[in-house]
């Protein structure tokens, strides 16, 4: 049996799992209230003086979602070091990472979001061995989410849904599906995200990322923010439950010190309501 062999997914055949990302300043709360969670996503490593992270690791299943690395560029020994004591420590089910390109090639830039690469053959193919190299070092497996085009870049050659289907044929990775993603590309097209989402890999999808999407004044669109979903967005979230048949978890996608308990626990309880019979 291969490595990618090995580390690939097999289809959900339990539960859906309903879950958040882990806030820490907001971890009593989540642990006082775990009946919501059935998971918890980790964007950042455990600080030192978290008393509540080691509670919150025996009672929930942990996800490694943190930045690990560019994927346009091969990792070096440190960035595989830290993602394999990372899932470990969390012993994740999967390792999540995205689709982005934060700096340059040189390094002299680094950009403030995750921004996405060219959708060009080169990229593909520098994706391509990349993320089959990481997986083998990880023994575990390796989940790609797709990020937002807010525009587009003239030099891209590949429509972004086949840019991932070629990737997720060639690698089987799983696809970590954002829908607030999905819903800001549709918004700026112009176009339904139901109708959108379709042209996607959905047979790939092995996590679900839902969550509120706000108006920002100064990109006259709607943005990510740690705000609950909307009932179009809880329809469209279910609407992309049904369409994956293969996934496994649906994350509320909100880690930022100004989300709130009250936030996070209702947009939870409301996923939940909507999703699990």
């Amino acid at each position: 049996m291969t490595d990618l062999d090995r580390t690939t997914l097999p289809p959900r055949d339990g539960p859906l799992w309903v879950g958040a990302f882990y806030n820490p300043h907001l971890a009593r709360e989540t642990l006082e209230a775990a009946e919501l969670f059935d998971h918890l996503a980790m964007a950042d490593p455990p600080r030192a003086d978290d008393r509540w992270f080691e509670p919150a690791r025996e009672r929930f299943t942990l996800l490694l979602h943190d930045y690990l690395g560019q994927l346009s560029e091969p990792y070096d020994a440190h960035a595989i070091a830290r993602s394999r004591h990372l899932a470990a420590l969390y012993d994740s089910p999967w390792v999540a990472e995205h689709f982005q390109c934060l700096h340059t090639e040189d390094g002299r830039f680094n950009l403030n979001y995750v921004f996405p690469p060219l959708y060009t053959e080169e990229f593909l193919q520098r994706f391509i061995t990349n993320a089959t190299l990481l997986r083998a070092q990880l023994d575990r497996p390796l989940v790609m989410e797709n990020i937002p085009g807010f525009f587009d870049v003239p030099a891209s050659t590949i429509p972004e849904p086949e840019f991932l289907t070629r990737f997720f044929d060639a690698t089987g990775c799983g696809f970590l599906l954002d829908l607030p993603h999905i819903w800001i590309e549709a918004h700026l097209q112009r176009r339904d995200p139901a109708a959108f989402l379709e042209a996607f890999p959905l047979d790939r999808v092995v996590e679900i990322h839902s969550g509120g999407l706000v108006d920002d004044d100064d990109l006259h669109a709607p943005w990510i923010a740690p705000a609950p979903p909307s009932d179009a967005m809880l329809d469209f979230t279910a609407h992309a439950v049904a369409r994956c048949p293969a996934v496994r978890a649906v994350t509320f996608d909100a880690f930022s010190p100004t989300l709130t308990a009250d936030v996070l626990l209702e947009s939870t309880r409301r996923l939940r309501e909507r999703l699990v019979p």
